[in-house]
Order: structure tokens, then sequence, then C-alpha cells
């Protein structure tokens, strides 16, 4: 539950606290890994979680350019790279603000591993509507599945722009090691902020899992339209996305939106492709979990003098939890760190969001939502009572 700073950013870390959940190989590197059973505070066991996650929303309808290189560690046969989640494996999202919209959402968008097939995803309901999964408002686009099968020890470099607007405006380009593979114009999103999230997140699988990015940087608003995204000479097919609504009573109209998509493989593997696979039901990813979002959910923090503008993405903080092993962090440029207080307030903090579960779960017999806890942690006093009356979702 530290905070520490990314090109000046501050970004709190969601993972189980482990000595290797979270490392600094370098300045400009993090390295996640999840064994089974690894996950955030908030989370319940069907998950495996290691991620950072930005402190500040980006408001709605508001430009972004991401660009960050990203590769999976071997964990099979031969240097290969597996993954048995059946359910989602996200290694990067934008994440919705979940304590505007009151409930837990799925990212807006994101991009994530199909067994072993790089993916992008987005999603979007009608203004004013219910952006829960269980409400059936939601609507999933698969924009685009590599044909080919990821390379284990290979950085992949990933451009994205986008605008998340539901109400008109909205975008997502995306492009893989300099071929545009998504440029979607359509509703993305639920009407609300969001926040960039990276790491690892599936549901749960036996597979050690290490994932390694470097390099990210982060712009919007005027600066992210002025930065332009690679893309290649070829021009991407025209196809409809995949479109997957959850079950609802009242049918809701879909609106086609306009998207340009690219079936080549972005890579430069002679691996002969594999099959396309396609996405899973979106109601498995109502497990995500509400992470804090507001400061009292997170330790407070302090940086150092600034040394570079946001493209100069250095990690000048990093704390693991005490006793964990601290070998990986880069040394190269020590400053003055100062941090928060990690001992009776954190204890306070988890005592009474363990307490406010027990109490929850003794009035109701449903199952239990890890990311309404999480929300019901809000706010300096951790009270928050209307949680205790909020029907079951």
């Amino acid at each position: 539950m530290t905070r520490f700073s990314i090109g000046g950013d501050s970004y709190g870390v969601q993972d189980a606290s482990t000595s290797y959940s979270l490392t600094n190989p370098d300045a400009q590197t993090l390295r996640f890994v999840v064994n089974r059973g690894d996950h955030a505070w908030y989370d319940s066991s069907s998950v495996d979680r290691s991620e950072v996650s930005a402190a500040d929303n980006i408001p709605g309808s508001t430009p972004i350019a991401l660009n960050y290189q990203f590769m999976v560690e071997p964990n099979g046969p031969n240097g290969s790279f597996v993954n048995t989640a059946d359910g989602w494996f996200i290694v990067g999202q934008m994440h919705n603000d979940d304590n505007s919209s009151g409930v837990g959402t799925s990212p807006p968008f994101a991009i994530q591993l199909a067994g072993d097939h790089l993916q992008v995803v987005a999603r979007y309901v009608a203004p004013g509507q219910d952006p829960s999964n269980g409400a059936g408002n939601v609507q999933m686009l698969t924009l685009w599945t590599d044909p080919n099968p990821i390379q284990a020890g290979v950085y992949n470099n990933i451009q994205i722009q986008a605008d998340v607007s539901n109400t008109g405006g909205g975008y997502l380009k995306v492009s893989v090691n300099g071929n545009q593979v998504v440029n979607y114009n359509g509703p993305l999103g639920y009407g609300v902020g969001t926040n960039w999230e990276y790491g690892v997140y599936r549901s749960t699988a036996p597979e050690t899992v290490a994932v390694d990015y470097r390099n990210m940087t982060l712009l919007t608003g005027a600066a992210a339209t002025t930065s332009s995204t690679s893309t290649s000479t070829s021009t991407p097919t025209p196809t409809q996305p995949t479109t997957t609504t959850a079950p609802t009573t009242t049918p809701t109209a879909v609106v086609a939106p306009a998207v340009t998509q690219n079936l080549t493989s972005p890579g430069t593997s002679t691996v002969d492709p594999g099959t396309t696979v396609s996405t899973t039901d979106p109601n498995v990813q109502s497990a995500m979990g509400l992470a804090p979002t507001s400061p009292s959910g997170w330790s407070t923090y302090s940086t150092g003098a600034s040394t570079g503008s946001l493209a100069n993405q250095d990690f000048t903080q990093l704390q693991q939890p005490p006793g964990s092993d601290t070998s990986m962090l880069a040394t190269a440029a020590p400053q003055a760190i100062s941090w928060g207080d990690q001992g009776t307030a954190a204890a306070s903090q988890a005592g009474n969001s363990f307490a406010l579960l027990n109490q929850y779960l003794a009035g109701s017999s449903g199952r239990a939502d890890g990311g309404m806890v999480a929300l019901a942690m809000r706010g300096s006093d951790w009270t928050q009572n209307s949680f205790l009356t909020k029907p079951q979702s």
C-alpha cells in the first residue's frame, strides 16, 4: 500500500507485499511477478495481482498518449510463455474511476493476453446507464487479437492514443512494434474519469508469471495530441469488432463503432500463426476489485526535486514493505526519501477493513464484493455506513 513516483506522477502499489511482487531492476524498469494466490489486500482468492496504479484520475474526454515497452518472461518449456488463466490476463488497463461510478467495473480498455496471444479490448455504456457487469449494459469490443503467439523474452513497443468518452469524440488507437493494429472511433468508457494501471492482473492460475515494463510515459491534454503514434505504411483491414453484451432482460441497442483493424502480426517472429483466441464472457471480470483511488486508501509520500518532464520516466522512489528483498532496487542516483507513516495508521486501517468485512458478511448470505469493501474504506475515518446497507450487486 505504499506510493512512489514515476516521472513526477504518484502511483500506488497493489500486490501481495512479497519481496518478489515488485522490483526495480534498473532506473527505467519495473518487474511484476505473480504466483498462484498472490493478490492485493482487497482482492478475493480467485485473482492474482501485482500492479501499480496512478493515484490521480484523468477526466473524461481528455486526450491520452501512452508509450511503453513490455516483455513476458519465459515460464514454459524451451523458453516459451505459458498462460492457462481461463478468465482474464491483463497486462495494462485504463481503470475506471469506480468511486465516481459507485460500482465496481471492468476497464474501459485493456491490453491483455488470451492464452499466449496479445489482445486489445474496449468497453462502454450509453450515457446514464449502470456500468456494473451485472446490470447488462456494458458493451465489450474485442478490437484486435494477434494471430501469432507472443515471443517470450522480447520487448514489445506499445503506443496508445485514446480519449475515454461515451458521449462523443471517443477513440482508441493502438500500435504494436510500429504497426497500427487498432483504429477505433466510437463511445469508450462509462462517462467518468480513468487512471492508468499496469503490471499483471489475472484470474488465478498455477504458473508463475513475470512481466517487465520499461520507459513508460503518459501524456494528457494538449501534450497528448501533439505526440504522434508511429504506424506501418500498410492500411489496416477494416473490420467490425466482436461485440459482447452482458445478459439483460431488456436488450440494449449496440452502436456499431467505426473500427479499422490489422490482423497481421506486429512482431517479426517466424513462428507459424496460431489460432485466434476469442474472449470469454465479460461477466467473468466482475471479480475485479475496486482499488483505492483516494489518498485515504494509501500511505502518504513526498518527492524530491523534479529531475525532468513526464518523458523522463525515472523511478525516483520505490520502497518495499519491511523485511523485503531490496537487492533489485536501483541505487545509481539516491535521493532523500520521506515516507508516510506505515505503522499504527496502516494497522488501524487494516483492522477496520476486516471488521467492516465481518460486519457486512454477518448481515448478508450473498457473495461479498471485494470492490465494495474497498469503496467502504474511503474517507479519513473509514466509516461508510452506507456500505453496510447497500444491497448485494
